[in-house]
């Protein structure tokens, strides 16, 4: 009977180690496929937009307008050719461990010069920018994961209505 030394012992063992690992790994592989699509996820980088016959810059003063006078009194944060950052409204958030966590949104709003009669028509891109905490005291954390469009299509319709459109 020949003899086997502990290298040829262990290189058995290495090689039934390695053909066990790949007779579970190929199966699963190959049951779990690819996708058949991408998930949709909705483009929060776009959010609410309409266009309007008027020009950008009387827009800005109308946009000004809307958030800084009741009922909304937000507040301009920030402005800068044709954007505006809002202050924050406070919303009620979502259910995590028995509490309902406090959510506050912004929004950036863009006046955007049409293309083809830039002084005369512009559109109005609203987004908003949502951050929360768990509890009074607690720092705000932006929330990107959290998707508030109807928020953004709110604002965009009190435009809307102060512009006569």
């Amino acid at each position: 009977m020949p003899r086997t030394s502990t290298a040829d012992n262990v290189a058995g063992m290495n090689r039934y180690a390695l053909l066990t690992i790949l007779s579970l790994c190929v199966p699963c592989v190959l049951l779990t496929g690819c996708a058949a699509h991408w998930p949709t996820v909705e483009n929060k980088f776009m959010g609410s937009q309409a266009q309007f016959d008027t020009p950008p810059k009387q827009m800005v003063d109308v946009v000004k307008r809307v958030v800084t006078d009741p009922p909304l009194s937000l507040g301009v944060q920030e402005e800068g050719k044709g954007t505006i950052v809002t202050g924050y409204q406070s919303f009620p958030g979502e259910w995590h461990v028995a509490r309902r966590w406090q959510e506050q949104t912004g929004d950036q709003i863009a006046v955007i010069p049409d293309w083809d009669q830039p002084t005369q028509k512009c559109v109005v891109q609203v987004r908003e920018m949502t951050e929360q905490r768990a509890a009074d005291g607690m720092k705000w954390a932006p929330a990107p994961e959290l998707q508030r469009p109807e928020r953004a299509d709110a604002l965009l319709k009190q435009i809307q209505q102060h512009a006569g459109k």
